[in-house]
């Protein structure tokens, strides 16, 4: 056995990017020596060689893979790759229009933008991450909110009460008509959101004055999860303030459902006169597990799940950027110096993205509370954010109608 691992660890200093991979799959047969030879491959200088590696641990349920995990900081070698300005937008004035969905499909990284441009038509964009090359770009009839599910393979649309679902690739239906309608609660607009993740769930809502409804379904058995009705409260839907500036009312878009990364909790967003509550669902069991309430000003942007099982939510908290765990509302970081939204965590919580008023973006490892990185280059405020699933990639949307695309350069060979 010796002797077969030292030939995988020889293939893994080859130049075959093929052969690298090949030999990172083989690794994982010889233990926890070969799992080190995996991890020391997160080093690799080849982008397709560290992601195979990033991968391969992620599915390994032993503790040095889980270690490599979430020590793994690509940040300090990151730049800008690319910076996109044409988005071939079918509608008459392009500067009235910012996207309402941008999202990184982790399946095959690809970055993916969805602009609702007039009551009957909108369209999505999708770009190559690695090589900043749109791959696709087609129009969607009848759309009012767009999300993401099956880790990118598949967007969930909505049209007034109904939902259909599409194959990202192919932009055709699953399941054949009506069979691919579903008809749920009358959501207000923007209280709509997919899970991004492996389970294929959508959540929909509405608010009526202090009362409304949610509902939350499993989009291929078309079984409903969760109906719940609530009164003296109402959910905070985008664009809520139209005496607000375009600008404003982008920085504070804050969706009122986030799903945690494993998809098994759904948190709800209320308003409740001048306070916010926060709502935790236990999706397996449908209950509500967790109730927070009297948060002034709060504005909640994700969500994480730390390897000890807390579930941590970052965003504005009475105009500071905080992190704090959800069942015990305990703030963990907190920062005056960055007050503005968007912000993103890793999945397991230990990176936090968050933006300035100078227009940069910060990179902060929330375990050391030491700055990782800071981007340069927008002009404007930035107001999306997304992070591969593998840290490879960030990219960033601004006012200044500019996409950032940040990672590590190839080598120079």
């Amino acid at each position: 056995m010796l002797g077969r691992l030292e030939d995988v660890s020889y293939r893994l200093q080859g130049n075959s990017i093929k052969q690298k991979v090949d030999a990172l799959l083989d690794a994982f047969e010889y233990g926890q020596e070969g799992i080190e030879l995996v991890v020391n491959t997160l080093s690799d200088r080849t982008r397709e060689v560290r992601q195979s590696a990033f991968l391969l641990l992620c599915d390994s349920n032993e503790d040095i893979a889980r270690q490599a995990i979430w020590n793994y900081l690509p940040f300090a070698k990151m730049q800008c790759l690319h910076t996109l300005t044409e988005f071939n937008l079918n509608c008459y004035n392009h500067e009235q229009h910012h996207p309402e969905y941008f999202a990184i499909a982790d399946f095959n990284n690809t970055l993916v933008c969805y602009w609702d441009l007039t009551y009957k038509s909108s369209c999505v964009n999708v770009w190559n991450l690695e090589t900043g090359q749109q791959t696709k770009n087609f129009v969607l009839s009848n759309a009012h909110e767009f999300g993401l599910g099956k880790e990118g393979r598949v967007c969930v649309v909505n049209f007034q009460h109904l939902l259909w679902v599409l194959d990202i690739e192919t932009q055709k239906h699953i399941g054949t008509y009506p069979d691919y309608l579903m008809s749920v609660v009358a959501p207000h607009p923007r209280c709509f959101t997919v899970c991004p993740r492996k389970q294929p769930l959508v959540v929909a809502g509405f608010s009526i004055g202090w009362a409304g409804e949610i509902e939350i379904w499993d989009y291929e058995t078309y079984t409903r999860r969760l109906h719940y009705q609530f009164h003296d409260l109402a959910l905070v839907p985008h664009g809520q303030s139209w005496h607000s500036s375009e600008i404003e009312r982008l920085r504070n878009y804050a969706s009122p459902f986030l799903f945690t990364p494993d998809g098994n909790f759904l948190v709800a967003r209320f308003q409740q006169k001048k306070h916010s509550i926060l709502q935790l669902w236990d999706l397996e069991t449908a209950a509500l597990i967790q109730t927070l309430d009297n948060l002034p000003l709060l504005a909640l942007n994700a969500l994480a799940i730390c390897p000890d099982g807390k579930i941590l939510a970052c965003g504005m908290r009475e105009d500071k950027m905080c992190v704090w765990e959800l069942t015990s509302d305990r703030i963990s970081y907190a920062s005056s110096d960055l007050e503005s939204s968007p912000c993103i965590m890793s999945r397991d919580g230990r990176v936090l993205i968050c933006c300035t008023d100078n227009y940069e973006i910060i990179v902060l490892d929330l375990v050391t509370n030491k700055k990782l990185q800071t981007f340069e280059g927008h002009t404007a405020p930035v107001v999306y954010l997304a992070m591969s699933s593998d840290r490879e990639f960030i990219a960033s949307y601004s006012i200044d109608k500019s996409i950032k695309i940040w990672g590590i350069p190839k080598p120079v060979t």
